[in-house]
């Protein structure tokens, strides 16, 4: 259970405790209200000047603030509070009733007697509450009347209208609507948030340039179980943060405007968004990284339902400790047809090479799984030259839930050419051709031929020098830089560029908080390989929040080509990083360490960083300003 929930329980708790105690007596002005004949002295901008991040901030100004209300609890999808805006910016209030909506819904004006609130933030998320806990929280406004006075109730602010990419700090709490978006193709086939065991989802929002942002919803949201839309368009709600994660709250499907086409054309998933599929030298998968119920999203693989919304999905059965793929149209009646392809990445074939993988069936109905080979497969399944393998697949005489070797399958027809091997599903739920199909181990060159070739035969570029500050970068998107590489070798999270909109500065991060579908994270951040001519010195500096480990070092190799877990590494020794003792987001700087004694080679400088969502390794670490001259 996320963090969200375990806050929003004892709150539950705590409202009814105080709903049966609150026996204010409200005003009903008429349905459109009326003028309280009040005057705002102060606009939300000044108010949230009052507030430090990270403090509480008692208000002792006889301040006046009017806002009209953007965001209510109508839905669900905000607890015990709503947000208000002005020309100046927005806020988000606490207030210690449920259905606040009924006296303060999207549309209200409303006036807030400031002087005996208190401002605070959850991190980084500016609230206005009532008073101080006793273990130091931010309570809910109690003695409503005395603090919010309801104005007119009339149309509210028009959203802005922005691209992720130009969000910023002073957009949060206030209303926004983000063009030209669609959720990841990874999410498509999924819920807005889980209504059954109430869990709080984070869902992926891209824009044509591949920028994302995070749009999260309560399990608790009258939408939670809504499929998210496969097409393209707008998205309308307010802007929340957490930490130095801009999130985005939507506040009711009428938000949402995504029936258009994709990035690239065509409604629903379009396989060639992100281009081509890219080349390597061979494949050897077990589907072991993928979390159980996830649709398989593998670098360089294709996952697509031409039909129906269903792909195909990681699945883990205890009983052997095996995670495999599989697709099944059981159960799905919603879709009167289903047809799902799984291609791998294209195979540069350079020699003769033999393909080898695993299927199983259960529950057999119908011949619904093939297996395939193309030589033109670019990203689109629909466009490509199918040809049969000469494989043995699981069938109907098969045991179920037994693994069926395909056989060496022999490709020397296809020296010198691209290939990709497709796996293809077909059923319907409605009609009866629900049998379930499972694919594993796939390998091409484990039964003759060569293995694949770890850096698919590019490495590290040489360098005289390393200058790097990482302000090239995007927002939220993995690090990409020319020389560098960034490698997860234990989960699926690489090193983002991360942008602080409060000092203008991107640098690199790496944390597992949030990963909880991985049970451990280790990523690497490798420089370009340095000559070292002579004496030369390496410096950078570091940052942490949120300590709960030492999950940051720093390492120097060299013999790293492309790979880190085929390095040599050394501690580097005589470098300062940050750590427990560090204030949050403090810079802390290396100091110059000097290389001489790597004069004569080449080195590569390796930042490594391992953590456990599940585990509770969360800290949060930063690197920025690498220098090597």
């Amino acid at each position: 259970m996320n963090n969200l929930i375990k806050i929003f329980l004892p709150a539950l708790f705590l409202g009814l405790v105080f709903n049966a105690c609150i026996k204010e007596d409200f005003d009903q002005p008429p349905v459109d209200g009326q003028d309280p004949g009040l005057t705002a002295n102060a606009t939300i901008a000044q108010l949230k000047t009052l507030h430090t991040l990270g403090t509480l901030n008692p208000i002792t100004e006889d301040w006046i603030v009017k806002g009209t209300v953007v965001a209510d609890d109508a839905s669900g999808n905000l607890y015990q509070s709503f947000v208000i805006q002005d020309e100046t910016g927005g806020i988000m209030v606490k207030i210690e009733i449920a259905d606040s909506y009924t006296l303060f819904p999207v549309g209200r004006e409303v006036y807030v007697k400031c002087k005996g609130l208190v401002i605070g933030d959850y991190n980084n998320l500016i609230q206005l509450g009532g008073f101080i806990t006793d273990d130091g929280q931010l309570g809910n406004i109690i003695k409503i009347s005395n603090h919010l006075v309801r104005g007119k109730k009339g149309t509210p602010p028009v959203p802005k209208v922005k691209k992720i990419s130009e969000l910023t700090f002073d957009d949060v709490n206030t209303l926004v609507t983000v063009t030209g978006v669609q959720f990841v193709l990874a999410d498509t086939a999924k819920t807005y948030a889980d209504p059954v065991t109430r869990t709080t989802y984070n869902r992926n929002l891209e824009d044509c340039d591949g920028v994302k942002l995070l749009v999260r919803t309560s399990g608790y949201a009258s939408f939670a179980g809504a499929s998210l839309p496969n097409g393209g368009g707008t998205l309308t709600g307010v802007l929340g943060i957490f930490r130095d994660d801009l999130q985005f709250l939507v506040r009711d499907l009428n938000d949402v405007n995504m029936s258009g086409d994709r990035c690239g054309g065509g409604v629903g998933p379009n396989p060639c968004a992100g281009g081509p599929v890219p080349i390597v030298a061979g494949v050897d998968e077990d589907f072991e990284s993928g979390v159980n119920n996830d649709p398989v999203n593998l670098a360089g693989w294709t996952n697509i339902a031409l039909k129906g919304s269903r792909t195909w999905q990681f699945k883990y059965f205890g009983n052997d400790d095996n995670t495999y793929a599989q697709a099944t149209a059981f159960g799905d009646n919603a879709n009167p047809e289903m047809d799902i392809w799984l291609v791998s990445p294209r195979i540069d074939l350079t020699e003769p090479q033999v393909l080898t993988f695993e299927t199983a069936k259960s529950f057999y109905t119908h011949a619904g799984f093939s297996a395939w080979v193309s030589s033109d497969f670019q990203c689109d399944p629909t466009t490509a030259t199918w040809l049969p393998l000469n494989a043995t697949l699981a069938g109907q005489s098969s045991p179920d839930n037994a693994w069926i070797p395909s056989g060496d399958i022999d490709l020397t027809a296809f020296v010198g050419q691209k290939i990709a091997i497709g796996f293809h599903y077909v059923g319907s739920g409605p009609g009866g051709q629900t049998g379930t199909f499972r694919v594993d181990n796939v390998k091409l060159g484990m039964g003759g031929g060569n293995p694949p070739d770890p850096c698919n035969g590019v490495t590290a570029p040489t360098v005289t020098f390393v200058d790097e500050n990482f302000s090239s970068g995007t927002n939220n998107a993995s690090i990409a830089l020319n020389g560098w590489t960034n490698d997860a070798v234990v989960g699926s999270r690489t090193w983002i560029y991360k942008y602080f909109a409060t000092d203008g500065n991107t640098y690199a991060q790496a944390t597992s908080f949030g990963d909880n579908g991985n049970p451990n994270m280790e990523t690497w951040l490798v420089t370009p390989l340095v000559n070292i001519p002579g004496p030369m010195t390496l410096s950078f500096e570091t940052a942490k929040a949120f300590w709960v480990h030492n999950g940051l070092t720093v390492w120097v190799s060299t013999d790293f080509k492309c790979d880190p877990t085929l390095a040599t590494w050394v501690p580097l020794s005589g470098a300062t990083i940050a750590g427990q003792p560090n204030a949050d987001n403090e810079w802390v700087f290396s100091g110059d360490i000097n290389l001489s004694a790597y004069i004569g080679q080449k080195v590569a400088i390796g930042f490594k960083y391992v953590g456990s969502g599940p585990g509770g390794q969360t800290t949060t670490y930063r690197v920025d300003n690498v220098q090597v001259q």
